[in-house]
């Protein structure tokens, strides 16, 4: 996950004159929000018999196009998702290039306990990088923290939610949070987060990278709460 950084640059190797100095130019370009699904915290593990079908998948990440086409044509632009429904890496990523892109590949559809809500929630967390406003973790091309983009995931969430699959649950967008945070937290070997143990530590400066799975969860809650971001990981 590179999680709203920008790198421009050459790498270059040169070998020497036994190897016939050979040179390897390497020309990298990568603009992006989250990878690995915002996959700070995606657990690399998969059931491909509890994998989500490939017409839901293809199902909600129509709706998403759908609901937040305007956000992009707003600043004259054009939103895409890409997605790779057969390819086994569970990455999500954001990035504003000649459009504005969410990638998506078929290994987030076979996360534990994955249902339409939770990759709902983690593509808002992709959409949030790009239409999630201050704070930026790269101002040049406006895309969002780590943070700032769980913030805005509810409010996306939220108007995606009357377009998916019935459930009678009241808590939909809190449950999907715990799934998707669990995940976070499988990933770095940390306890799961809950919705009664908030993360009280206080940053110095404004996390710029990804913050804790609790942090995490509490942001998520405090955005739908429309409570201030948490000091967890904003200053």
């Amino acid at each position: 996950m590179i999680g709203a950084l920008l790198f421009t640059g050459y790498v270059v190797l040169v070998f020497n004159e036994s190897m016939k100095s050979l040179a390897i130019i390497f020309y990298l370009c990568i603009i992006s929000g989250p990878t690995f699904a915002d996959t700070d915290g995606i657990v690399f593990r998969f059931d491909e018999s509890q994998k989500l079908p490939e017409k839901t998948f293809d199902r909600v990440i129509s709706i998403m196009e759908e609901t937040f086409s305007s956000h992009a044509e707003a600043s004259g632009r054009k939103l895409e998702f890409m997605t790779d429904y057969d390819a086994d890496w569970a990455q999500a990523f954001a990035r504003r290039w000649e459009t504005d892109q969410v990638i998506v590949y078929g290994g987030v559809a076979a996360l534990p306990s994955i249902n339409e809500d939770v990759l709902a929630l983690l593509l808002c967390h992709e959409l949030g990088h790009l239409y999630g406003g201050m704070p930026w973790g790269d101002e040049y091309n406006k895309l969002s923290l780590e943070g700032q983009a769980d913030y805005w995931s509810p409010l996306c969430f939220k108007k995606v939610l009357p377009k998916l699959s019935v459930r009678v649950s009241p808590l939909r967008l809190q449950e999907a949070a715990l799934i998707l945070t669990a995940f976070y937290a499988d990933n770095r070997k940390l306890p799961h987060p809950g919705v009664s143990t908030p993360d009280i530590s206080v940053v110095e400066t404004t996390n710029q990278t990804h913050p804790l799975p609790q942090c995490r969860l509490d942001t998520i809650l405090s955005g739908d709460a429309l409570r201030a971001r948490p000091a967890c990981w904003y200053r």
